[in-house]
């Protein structure tokens, strides 16, 4: 079964359709994706781990300095993601010495189970991208 992460606050979805791993090894991996795309973990906080590619409709952050780092934003720092209510969702991190992922909050997030395949659908069929953001409303809300 397929899952995605929604904000907490508007009900968006964060990210594509996801499979649910053990949370990796991050020794040795400086420079590296953490995870495949299509992936996701928990951390023992309860916070959610994704690849950079697999994140949905979230922009940076407006403060620049919440993406310092040497070659890209370290693990150190406040939030440098929102959604789109504007929400301070996650972090990205994607420096030289650290694993590259995306860490969203679950103060802030939370996950979904895609039961009957009915978002997989929705995603993969041929209409327009309007005509799928529409669908997918009635679909989370039942209808």
């Amino acid at each position: 079964m397929k899952h995605f992460i929604t904000c907490k606050f508007c009900g968006k979805r964060v990210t594509v359709l996801l499979s649910n791993i053990v949370l990796p090894d991050f020794r040795g991996l400086g420079g590296e994706p953490l995870l495949a795309s299509g992936q996701y973990c928990i951390d023992s906080d309860g916070d959610f781990y994704i690849a950079i590619t697999d994140k949905h409709g979230l922009k940076y952050h407006p403060d620049d300095n919440r993406m310092i780092g040497c070659c890209g934003p370290s693990n150190e720092g406040l939030p440098n993601l929102i959604c789109s209510c504007k929400s301070e969702i996650g972090r990205e991190i994607s420096d030289c010495n650290t694993p590259h992922f995306i860490r969203l909050f679950h103060e802030v997030a939370s996950v979904k189970a895609d039961h009957n395949g009915g978002l997989e659908a929705i995603l993969c069929s041929t209409i327009s991208d309007e005509e799928k953001t529409a669908l997918e409303i009635l679909w989370q809300y039942g209808q």
